[in-house]
């Protein structure tokens, strides 16, 4: 499936909602889209940078975004903004840019929460769909609401102010059953990263794999070190550290992500209780492609452990076993 893609529109962030008021920086631009770390890499290149002036505080919030330091509190050197950052440097050539871009379905498992979430620091949530009544949702979430209720054809009844998680979880779950490039947001971002604008300046894309493990964020701070002469001061390796896992262990949703991550591509045996009805929907889609013909149980209760889940499918019926209707064939 094509969509038509504005790249100044990203669905459910405000079109005026641009960040840093400096049309750009001089070390370094970071361009991102709501969700994607773009402060806190800005705060680690302005804290370790021997190029900008000593910045000693902790950027954390309880949630782990880092939107606690506020902008004049920062030198200037570095900002970071989001797409209308093309509109406001046409004519700009060379600029340094680093451009933070998700590429793997954990990412876009992860903005499925994040950008509710962190933007804007709303604390919006997937699990508000059906943990809230219908008319108690945000603004920003009421769309989402009432495309659930025309896809499932939902009737008024004494139960309907509130969706069914297991709705909502099935109505995630159809998403992730998509291919990735067939999906909105993995095209959003496609021809966000393909812009034309883009070629003219000198341009780093960082994958947001880089804010989900220590050793990938260290081994791309070196590179983007390299190609901005950033200047930073790897004897401090053990404080960059220190800092990175603290704001890891304060993100639930990062957390969460690499659980998912662990159980379904590295077969970890893990507790899977307390999960968000994103991340449920994601585990359901995976196995869904990986035994097309059969169907994860449509209940509220979701699987307490990884082993209940291997012994649901070791003894599905296979008199219950339909081709998936909801499984692209191509």
């Amino acid at each position: 499936m094509k969509y038509d893609i504005d790249i100044f529109d990203v669905p459910g962030i405000p079109r005026d909602y641009r960040g840093d008021l400096f049309k750009n920086a001089k070390l370094l631009n970071i361009l991102f889209l709501p969700g994607c770390f773009g402060n806190f890499l800005k705060y680690f290149v302005e804290r370790f940078s021997k190029k900008t002036p000593d910045m000693e505080r902790y950027p954390f919030t309880g949630s782990g975004a880092s939107h606690k330091i506020k902008k004049e509190d920062f030198c200037g050197l570095v900002q970071r903004y989001h797409e209308t950052f093309i509109n406001d440097n046409q004519g700009e050539m060379g600029l340094p840019v680093c451009l933070i871009s998700p590429s793997t379905k954990k990412h876009y498992l992860y903005l499925k929460k994040a950008q509710w979430f962190r933007a804007g620091d709303k604390m919006n949530s997937p699990d508000d769909l059906w943990r809230k009544a219908v008319g108690e949702l945000s603004a920003s979430m009421k769309e989402s609401a009432q495309n659930i209720i025309d896809l499932y054809n939902l009737k008024e009844t004494a139960h309907f102010s509130w969706l069914p998680k297991f709705i909502v979880r099935d109505w995630y779950k159809l998403e992730f059953l998509k291919r990735l490039e067939d999906t909105y947001n993995y095209q959003f971002q496609k021809t966000f990263t393909a812009h034309e604008f883009f070629k003219k300046q000198k341009t780093f894309v960082l994958d947001l794999e880089t804010f989900f493990k220590w050793e990938v964020f260290i081994e791309n701070m070196v590179k983007l070190d390299d190609v901005f002469d950033l200047d930073l001061d790897f004897d401090r390796q053990s404080t960059m550290k220190q800092i990175f896992n603290q704001g890891l262990e304060l993100d639930q949703m990062r957390m969460e992500c690499n659980l998912a991550e662990d159980v379904l591509e590295h077969g970890s045996d893990r507790l899977l209780g307390n999960l968000e009805v994103t991340t449920e929907a994601y585990i359901y889609a995976h196995y869904e492609r990986q035994f097309p013909d059969i169907q994860m149980p449509l209940t509220n209760r979701f699987f307490r452990d990884t082993e209940e889940i291997k012994q649901f499918l070791d003894h599905f019926p296979d008199w219950y076993r339909r081709s998936n209707p909801n499984i692209p064939t191509k």
